[in-house]
């Protein structure tokens, strides 16, 4: 009987600890905004020049970077493998994750390439 339980209580971990991530994760966002906040009222108050606000995509832009690396080489380590022991046509399958790799390193290089533009016409 108590074996019954033993998905379903790792299935609501599972979901729990997704949750609680997703949560945790939110309030910190919330606690940036928060001290940006203050921090940009205190510089008003004091007369100091405001800093200049960071655009959540120049903080995230180098993940892309490193997901495209990852899933790409993830890609082609995983199509020699399947390429000897299964066959060539099941050795294609490796092409998915290769080309969900190289969308994310050509939108690096994409928005790399617009910012750039939009920093120079600044």
């Amino acid at each position: 009987m108590i074996t019954d339980f033993i998905p379903i209580i790792a299935i609501i971990m599972g979901v729990g600890a997704g949750i609680v991530g997703i949560i945790a994760r939110h309030r910190q966002q919330l606690q940036r905004v928060e001290l940006r906040h203050k921090e940009r009222l205190v510089a008003i108050e004091k007369g100091i020049e405001l800093p200049p606000e960071l655009a959540d995509a120049d903080v995230r832009r180098p993940r892309y970077l490193l997901k495209g690396l990852i899933w790409t080489f993830a890609g082609v380590a995983s199509y020699f493998p399947l390429n000897s022991l299964a066959g060539a046509d099941e050795s294609m399958l490796a092409i998915v994750p290769i080309a969900i790799g190289l969308a994310y390193l050509v939108f690096y290089w994409v928005q790399g390439r617009h910012e750039d533009a939009a920093a120079a016409a600044r």
